[in-house]
Protein backbone atom coordinates (compact mmCIF):
# COMPACT_ATOMS: atom_id res chain seq x y z
CA UNK A 1 0.00 0.00 0.00
CA UNK A 2 1.22 3.88 -0.66
CA UNK A 3 0.60 4.48 3.16
CA UNK A 4 3.37 1.81 3.91
CA UNK A 5 5.69 2.87 1.58
CA UNK A 6 5.75 6.59 2.51
CA UNK A 7 5.66 5.78 6.24
CA UNK A 8 8.86 3.45 5.59
CA UNK A 9 10.97 6.47 5.38
CA UNK A 10 11.63 9.77 5.44
CA UNK A 11 11.62 12.52 2.25
CA UNK A 12 13.04 14.91 0.93
CA UNK A 13 12.20 17.90 -0.85
CA UNK A 14 13.79 18.92 -4.24
CA UNK A 15 11.58 21.72 -6.32
CA UNK A 16 13.56 23.15 -9.58
CA UNK A 17 12.60 26.74 -8.49
CA UNK A 18 16.18 26.11 -6.33
CA UNK A 19 18.53 24.75 -9.35
CA UNK A 20 20.93 26.96 -10.05
CA UNK A 21 20.42 25.46 -13.49
CA UNK A 22 16.62 25.41 -13.97
CA UNK A 23 16.80 27.33 -17.37
CA UNK A 24 18.68 24.82 -18.83
CA UNK A 25 16.23 22.37 -20.64
CA UNK A 26 18.56 19.46 -19.87
CA UNK A 27 19.38 19.83 -15.89
CA UNK A 28 16.35 18.36 -14.19
CA UNK A 29 16.30 15.74 -16.50
CA UNK A 30 20.32 15.00 -15.84
CA UNK A 31 19.15 15.38 -12.09
CA UNK A 32 16.82 12.26 -12.15
CA UNK A 33 20.09 10.23 -13.25
CA UNK A 34 21.69 12.00 -10.44
CA UNK A 35 19.16 11.36 -7.77
CA UNK A 36 19.31 7.45 -8.67
CA UNK A 37 22.46 7.38 -7.49
CA UNK A 38 22.89 9.68 -5.19
CA UNK A 39 20.24 8.39 -3.07
CA UNK A 40 21.34 5.02 -2.35
CA UNK A 41 25.29 6.14 -1.91
CA UNK A 42 23.90 8.94 0.56
CA UNK A 43 21.73 6.04 2.54
CA UNK A 44 24.43 3.85 2.98
CA UNK A 45 26.66 7.03 4.18
CA UNK A 46 25.12 8.30 6.93
CA UNK A 47 22.96 4.68 7.82
CA UNK A 48 19.49 6.18 7.20
CA UNK A 49 16.82 5.56 5.23
CA UNK A 50 15.63 8.51 3.28
CA UNK A 51 13.34 8.68 -0.12
CA UNK A 52 13.53 11.81 -2.97
CA UNK A 53 10.46 13.63 -4.24
CA UNK A 54 11.93 15.75 -7.26
CA UNK A 55 9.18 18.88 -9.17
CA UNK A 56 10.38 19.89 -12.23
CA UNK A 57 7.86 22.11 -13.96
CA UNK A 58 8.95 23.67 -17.30
CA UNK A 59 8.08 27.60 -17.21
CA UNK A 60 9.10 27.53 -20.85
CA UNK A 61 7.11 25.57 -23.58
CA UNK A 62 8.90 22.60 -24.24
CA UNK A 63 8.62 19.08 -26.22
CA UNK A 64 10.31 16.09 -23.92
CA UNK A 65 11.12 13.40 -26.88
CA UNK A 66 11.50 9.70 -26.57
CA UNK A 67 14.06 8.00 -27.88
CA UNK A 68 11.60 6.52 -30.57
CA UNK A 69 10.73 9.82 -31.93
CA UNK A 70 14.40 10.03 -33.34
CA UNK A 71 13.71 7.44 -35.59
CA UNK A 72 10.92 9.17 -37.46
CA UNK A 73 11.36 9.11 -41.07
CA UNK A 74 11.35 13.08 -41.09
CA UNK A 75 12.31 13.54 -37.51
CA UNK A 76 14.46 16.85 -38.32
CA UNK A 77 11.15 18.01 -40.22
CA UNK A 78 9.23 17.55 -37.13
CA UNK A 79 11.99 19.19 -34.62
CA UNK A 80 11.82 22.20 -36.83
CA UNK A 81 7.72 22.65 -36.83
CA UNK A 82 7.68 22.44 -32.56
CA UNK A 83 11.06 25.18 -32.60
CA UNK A 84 8.31 27.02 -34.86
CA UNK A 85 5.42 26.95 -32.80
CA UNK A 86 7.34 27.63 -30.23
CA UNK A 87 8.79 24.98 -28.05
CA UNK A 88 12.38 23.68 -27.19
CA UNK A 89 13.31 20.22 -27.70
CA UNK A 90 14.84 17.62 -25.30
CA UNK A 91 15.85 14.02 -25.48
CA UNK A 92 14.55 12.73 -22.21
CA UNK A 93 16.15 9.94 -20.94
CA UNK A 94 13.13 8.06 -19.90
CA UNK A 95 11.42 5.54 -22.40
CA UNK A 96 8.29 6.71 -24.11
CA UNK A 97 6.95 9.13 -26.59
CA UNK A 98 6.82 12.89 -27.16
CA UNK A 99 4.94 14.88 -24.08
CA UNK A 100 4.22 18.72 -23.68
CA UNK A 101 5.29 20.79 -21.35
CA UNK A 102 4.27 24.33 -20.29
CA UNK A 103 3.07 26.33 -17.01
CA UNK A 104 0.09 24.24 -16.66
CA UNK A 105 2.23 20.76 -16.62
CA UNK A 106 4.09 19.57 -13.91
CA UNK A 107 6.66 17.18 -14.04
CA UNK A 108 7.53 15.16 -10.75
CA UNK A 109 9.38 11.76 -9.43
CA UNK A 110 9.66 9.90 -6.61
CA UNK A 111 13.51 7.93 -6.41
CA UNK A 112 13.65 5.33 -3.90
CA UNK A 113 16.62 3.40 -2.61
CA UNK A 114 15.54 -0.65 -3.23
CA UNK A 115 19.09 -1.67 -1.20
CA UNK A 116 17.05 -3.00 1.02
CA UNK A 117 13.99 -4.11 -0.37
CA UNK A 118 13.34 -4.20 -4.27
CA UNK A 119 10.30 -2.99 -6.06
CA UNK A 120 8.52 -4.57 -8.93
CA UNK A 121 7.88 -2.25 -12.11
CA UNK A 122 4.30 -2.94 -11.52
CA UNK A 123 4.32 -1.82 -7.92
CA UNK A 124 6.23 1.38 -8.44
CA UNK A 125 3.69 2.09 -10.77
CA UNK A 126 1.08 1.38 -8.68
CA UNK A 127 2.13 3.58 -5.84
CA UNK A 128 2.48 6.26 -8.11
CA UNK A 129 -0.94 5.63 -9.06
CA UNK A 130 -1.92 5.55 -5.50
CA UNK A 131 0.26 8.95 -5.13
CA UNK A 132 -2.39 11.26 -7.62
CA UNK A 133 -5.41 9.30 -6.42
CA UNK A 134 -4.41 10.56 -2.16
CA UNK A 135 -3.41 13.91 -4.33
CA UNK A 136 -6.73 14.41 -6.00
CA UNK A 137 -9.27 12.76 -3.77
CA UNK A 138 -10.15 15.53 -1.68
CA UNK A 139 -11.70 16.86 -4.84
CA UNK A 140 -14.16 14.40 -5.70
CA UNK A 141 -11.92 12.35 -8.25
CA UNK A 142 -11.03 8.74 -9.11
CA UNK A 143 -7.99 8.27 -10.72
CA UNK A 144 -7.73 5.07 -12.85
CA UNK A 145 -4.54 3.74 -14.66
CA UNK A 146 -4.62 2.11 -18.40
CA UNK A 147 -3.59 3.01 -21.64
CA UNK A 148 -5.17 5.45 -23.76
CA UNK A 149 -4.06 4.62 -27.07
CA UNK A 150 -4.95 7.99 -28.87
CA UNK A 151 -3.41 10.64 -26.33
CA UNK A 152 0.29 11.59 -26.76
CA UNK A 153 3.12 8.98 -25.08
CA UNK A 154 0.54 6.09 -24.25
CA UNK A 155 1.16 3.42 -21.90
CA UNK A 156 -0.34 0.92 -19.68
CA UNK A 157 -0.16 3.48 -16.71
CA UNK A 158 -1.55 6.41 -18.20
CA UNK A 159 -3.35 8.61 -15.37
CA UNK A 160 -6.99 8.82 -16.21
CA UNK A 161 -10.18 10.29 -14.50
CA UNK A 162 -13.65 9.87 -15.63
CA UNK A 163 -11.86 8.21 -18.97
CA UNK A 164 -9.56 11.06 -20.10
CA UNK A 165 -6.22 10.89 -19.45
CA UNK A 166 -4.46 13.86 -16.70
CA UNK A 167 -0.89 12.70 -16.93
CA UNK A 168 1.68 9.44 -17.73
CA UNK A 169 4.65 7.97 -16.08
CA UNK A 170 7.66 6.02 -16.44
CA UNK A 171 10.74 4.76 -14.75
CA UNK A 172 14.44 4.74 -14.52
CA UNK A 173 16.18 2.61 -12.24
CA UNK A 174 20.28 2.00 -12.08
CA UNK A 175 21.41 -0.72 -9.64
CA UNK A 176 19.80 0.21 -6.04
CA UNK A 177 18.04 3.17 -7.42
CA UNK A 178 14.50 3.48 -8.63
CA UNK A 179 12.78 7.01 -9.96
CA UNK A 180 9.01 6.41 -11.15
CA UNK A 181 8.20 9.89 -12.85
CA UNK A 182 5.38 11.14 -13.73
CA UNK A 183 3.49 14.30 -15.89
CA UNK A 184 0.10 15.81 -14.70
CA UNK A 185 -2.08 18.38 -17.22
CA UNK A 186 -3.22 20.71 -14.39
CA UNK A 187 -4.29 23.24 -16.88
CA UNK A 188 -4.47 25.44 -19.83
CA UNK A 189 -5.55 24.40 -23.19
CA UNK A 190 -4.97 20.75 -23.28
CA UNK A 191 -6.54 20.56 -27.04
CA UNK A 192 -3.57 22.51 -28.42
CA UNK A 193 -1.34 20.55 -26.99
CA UNK A 194 -2.56 17.11 -28.23
CA UNK A 195 -2.99 19.08 -31.45
CA UNK A 196 0.71 19.58 -31.51
CA UNK A 197 1.67 16.11 -31.23
CA UNK A 198 -0.59 15.11 -33.85
CA UNK A 199 0.86 18.06 -36.24
CA UNK A 200 3.85 16.38 -35.03
CA UNK A 201 3.77 12.96 -36.20
CA UNK A 202 2.01 13.71 -39.28
CA UNK A 203 5.04 16.44 -40.23
CA UNK A 204 7.47 13.29 -39.44
CA UNK A 205 6.34 10.82 -41.40
CA UNK A 206 4.64 8.89 -38.79
CA UNK A 207 3.62 5.39 -39.45
CA UNK A 208 0.92 3.66 -37.40
CA UNK A 209 3.42 2.70 -34.62
CA UNK A 210 2.91 6.33 -33.27
CA UNK A 211 -0.20 7.63 -31.95
CA UNK A 212 -3.03 8.93 -34.06
CA UNK A 213 -3.17 11.60 -31.45
CA UNK A 214 -7.46 12.45 -30.81
CA UNK A 215 -7.46 15.64 -27.98
CA UNK A 216 -10.74 14.19 -26.71
CA UNK A 217 -9.17 11.75 -24.94
CA UNK A 218 -7.20 13.99 -22.78
CA UNK A 219 -8.08 16.43 -20.10
CA UNK A 220 -6.57 18.87 -17.45
CA UNK A 221 -6.93 18.53 -13.72
CA UNK A 222 -8.66 21.81 -13.60
CA UNK A 223 -11.38 20.98 -16.29
CA UNK A 224 -12.17 18.27 -14.11
CA UNK A 225 -12.99 19.91 -10.90
CA UNK A 226 -13.98 22.99 -12.40
CA UNK A 227 -11.64 25.23 -10.55
CA UNK A 228 -8.18 26.89 -10.87
CA UNK A 229 -5.91 24.48 -10.02
CA UNK A 230 -1.85 25.24 -10.14
CA UNK A 231 1.57 24.29 -9.65
CA UNK A 232 1.34 25.86 -6.29
CA UNK A 233 -2.14 23.97 -5.89
CA UNK A 234 -0.80 20.60 -6.58
CA UNK A 235 3.01 21.12 -4.31
CA UNK A 236 0.62 21.91 -1.47
CA UNK A 237 -1.90 18.83 -2.12
CA UNK A 238 1.34 16.37 -2.28
CA UNK A 239 3.02 18.02 1.02
CA UNK A 240 -0.29 17.46 2.48
CA UNK A 241 -0.20 13.27 1.48
CA UNK A 242 3.51 13.50 2.59
CA UNK A 243 2.89 14.88 5.46
CA UNK A 244 0.26 13.19 6.98
CA UNK A 245 2.09 9.86 6.31
CA UNK A 246 6.14 11.15 7.43
CA UNK A 247 7.99 13.77 6.67
CA UNK A 248 9.29 15.50 4.13
CA UNK A 249 11.90 18.81 4.42
CA UNK A 250 13.19 21.02 1.61
CA UNK A 251 16.35 20.16 0.79
CA UNK A 252 18.69 22.57 -2.08
CA UNK A 253 20.39 21.16 -4.90
CA UNK A 254 23.93 21.96 -2.80
CA UNK A 255 25.56 18.88 -1.36
CA UNK A 256 28.68 18.19 -2.84
CA UNK A 257 28.26 14.79 -3.37
CA UNK A 258 25.02 14.93 -5.59
CA UNK A 259 27.10 18.17 -7.67
CA UNK A 260 29.87 15.58 -8.54
CA UNK A 261 27.14 12.94 -9.93
CA UNK A 262 25.31 15.82 -11.70
CA UNK A 263 28.51 16.51 -13.47
CA UNK A 264 29.45 13.16 -14.21
CA UNK A 265 26.11 12.45 -15.67
CA UNK A 266 25.43 15.68 -17.62
CA UNK A 267 27.88 15.11 -20.53
CA UNK A 268 25.53 11.96 -21.86
CA UNK A 269 22.85 13.49 -21.88
CA UNK A 270 24.47 16.41 -23.52
CA UNK A 271 25.52 14.31 -25.85
CA UNK A 272 22.45 12.42 -27.16
CA UNK A 273 20.58 15.60 -27.45
CA UNK A 274 23.39 17.55 -30.08
CA UNK A 275 23.51 14.11 -31.88
CA UNK A 276 19.49 14.26 -32.74
CA UNK A 277 18.97 18.07 -32.09
CA UNK A 278 21.53 20.12 -34.63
Amino acid sequence: MLTDFIKKQSWQLYHDRDNLHHEDPLSSLVYQDAFIRYLPEMNQRNHQHLGIIHLYPYQTPTVLLGGKDTRLPQAQKGYDFLRQSGYQCVIRPHGGLAVVNDPGIINFAIVTDMSDEKIAIDQAYEYITELVQEILRPYGLTVNHYEVPRSYCPGKYDLVVNGQKIGGTAQRRFKDGLTTAAYLSLNGDQRKRAELIRQFYEISDADESYPDVDWKVMTTIEDCIAETYSQKDFEQDLLRVFNHYSRIESHDFTDSTLSRIYKEQYPSLQKRNRKFLT
